[in-house]
């Protein structure tokens, strides 16, 4: 009994530590997602007193980089670099109402199924100035975290196992003596 609670309990403590760090990594990753949002935000704001320039609107798509859309009093767009589906998007209003009471909100928004951004919103000059981007290569990239880290998982599993295999069969580290066999039907 004693021999399988310390293997279960490696087992536990090797999960654990893969799975901690597969959190880091999944955080550090989606926070850095919004570095891009948040540069391009304070670069919009420096500019809110100035006309927007008008030009070509990227589509929000899976691909699209970062998007700003400048939202007035009324949640209302004011200017924007991005459609979807030749419309401006709408945000949620608690995003835009979270930026103006606590200053900013930075969320995950999913405008339809299978296209999620990471945006940061934050208030300024009576608007509510939203950045964002594609969560797309993120996740890309996250899968390819999971599966590494999920490999490595499995190799420790298994040599854990292997480990366990060994006490039981060789309980006091000692292997069977082949050259001195014992035959059945014999006395040793």
């Amino acid at each position: 009994m004693q021999r399988i609670s310390g293997w279960v309990a490696a087992a536990v403590i090797v999960t654990i530590v893969f799975g901690t760090v597969y959190l880091t990594l999944q955080q550090i990753g989606r926070r850095a997602v919004n570095d891009a949002p948040v540069a391009a935000l304070a670069a919009q704001i420096q500019q809110l007193d100035a006309d927007p320039a008008t030009g070509p609107r990227l589509e929000l798509t899976k691909d699209s980089g970062t998007f700003l859309i400048v939202y007035g009093d009324d949640n209302k767009p004011v200017f924007t670099t991005v459609t979807l589906h030749g419309e401006v998007p709408d945000l949620p209003a608690g995003v835009l109402d979270t930026a103006r009471t606590a200053g900013t909100d930075a969320v995950t928004w999913q405008p339809e199924p299978d296209l999620r951004m990471a945006v940061v919103a934050r208030h300024a000059a009576r608007r509510v100035v939203v950045a964002g981007q594609s969560l797309t290569p993120f996740e890309n990239s996250d899968r390819w975290t999971q599966l590494i880290l999920a490999t490595g998982w499995v190799i420790s599993m298994m040599v854990l196992g292997a480990a366990y295999a060994v006490m039981v069969f060789f309980p006091n580290g000692k292997r069977p003596d082949s050259s001195n066999p014992t035959v059945p039907g014999r006395g040793a």
